[in-house]
């Protein structure tokens, strides 16, 4: 979609300099073939617009010295929002992916507590405050996607910016964004976005497809094919949790979400968490248990081949329908490059094409996901057909990432 701010010849310079970070006009003759009265006249309009800045001069091995310029902060900026059950990751991200801003907010979960479906008023106040704030001190917002752990069709995915219909948490964000942003915000499924972060900066930066597996308190893949999300019709693809199971004959399912409780991370736990009291997290079970089997634990050892035998099954069946170049394991069991190599060795008999990795990206996963898309729906709207360079845009992330 073309920018109705900016003519074509501006979206080109602007294009070219979010996707270099900074450039001269010499680099912008040779990079866009334009004439050099088209480019001096497209840097000063973009210059007195606010959209770009001069950053010093660029001093060459031969030849004369140039002024280097920069995206400004009237270029704007895009929001990512990871809207857990007991948490909210925030992300701010400028055009040119060369500054980011991030900021966590939860509170614990305290033992017993049943397992939450949207993070506390207390929690959802103090993310207002954050947004707020944030919007009062930039510039243009020009993307917002909130990641949410529930399906999204397409009817949902995007919702006005004032809260309408909506209710709860995704309410009090967007009546805090209501006097900054005009534009519909985005919502997407938090393993999709997971998934996206995977791909663009993460374990399958160098693959065409991806099945992102997300072992945490729910269960969930996120799918991507030839670099696009899968979502599905009702936008349930990769829900594992739907599946039947057992399958076995003379077996009953007793729960419509029987998949995810056996493959839920609270699994590994529960079966161990008597010979580990001191653990407070899946982190510090899985790290236990990797000890006690180092030692010599049969049970342990059991507990484990137990667990890594049904997530490799999950692999496989990922493989069948999928075929992806690779399946990523994240959340915190993908954090234990001992579990997934067990994971590896345990599926290759079962599938002679599965490989699988552990997460790259890690916790932020979510959130970044959410701001690369954001980042990419951003560059797209305000500059068209030139929106080529959102890619360098994404690469930074992979340094900038907090």
């Amino acid at each position: 979609m073309r920018s109705p701010e900016l003519p074509p010849t501006q979206r080109h310079v602007l294009s070219h300099t979010l996707g270099h970070g900074s450039t001269t006009r010499p680099r912008l003759l040779a990079a866009t073939g334009l004439s050099k009265p088209s480019v001096n006249d497209a840097v000063s309009a973009l210059e007195e617009a606010g959209y770009l800045r001069r950053n010093g001069r660029h001093v060459p091995a031969t030849g004369k010295p140039a002024v280097l310029f920069e995206a400004a902060d009237e270029v704007g900026w895009a929001l990512g929002v990871d809207l857990g059950s007991s948490h909210v990751e925030l992300m701010a991200v400028d055009l040119a992916g060369a500054r980011t801003t991030h900021v966590s907010i939860s509170e614990p979960v305290r033992p017993g507590e049943a397992r939450r479906r949207e993070p506390s008023p207390h929690v959802m106040e103090r993310a207002a405050r954050q947004l707020a704030d944030w919007c009062a001190g930039r510039d243009r917002l020009r993307a917002v996607t909130i990641a949410l752990p529930q399906i999204i069709d397409a009817r949902r995915s995007q919702v006005p910016a004032s809260a309408g219909q909506e209710k709860g948490a995704v309410a009090t964000l967007l009546d805090a964004l209501t006097d900054h942003f005009d534009g519909p915000v985005r919502l997407e499924n938090n393993v999709n976005c997971s998934a996206v972060a995977e791909m663009r900066i993460g374990a399958g930066a160098d693959v065409p497809s991806l099945a992102y597996l997300q072992l945490g308190v729910g269960v969930g893949a996120g799918l991507i094919n030839e670099g696009r999300l899968v979502r599905g019709a009702h936008g349930a693809a990769g829900e594992l949790s739907r599946l039947p199971f057992p399958w076995a004959d003379g077996a009953e399912q007793t729960s419509r979400h029987a998949m995810e409780e056996r493959l839920a991370a609270s699994r590994l736990v529960d079966s161990y968490r008597s010979q580990a009291p001191g653990a407070a997290s899946v982190g510090d079970v899985v790290k236990a248990i990797l000890a006690d089997v180092a030692a010599g634990s049969a049970e342990a050892k059991a507990v484990l081949d137990a667990y890594v035998l049904d997530v490799a099954r999950a692999c496989a069946a990922l493989a069948a329908v999928v075929d992806p170049d690779l399946v990523v394991i994240g959340g915190e069991i993908g954090d234990a490059p001992e579990v997934v190599e067990a994971v590896q060795a345990a599926a290759r008999p079962l599938h002679e094409f599965v490989a699988i990795s552990s997460s790259v990206v890690g916790a932020l996963a979510t959130v970044l996901g959410a701001v690369i898309l954001g980042l990419e729906q951003a560059h797209s709207e305000l500059l068209g057909e030139y929106a080529v360079h959102a890619t360098a845009a994404v690469d930074r992330l992979r340094a900038e990432r907090p």
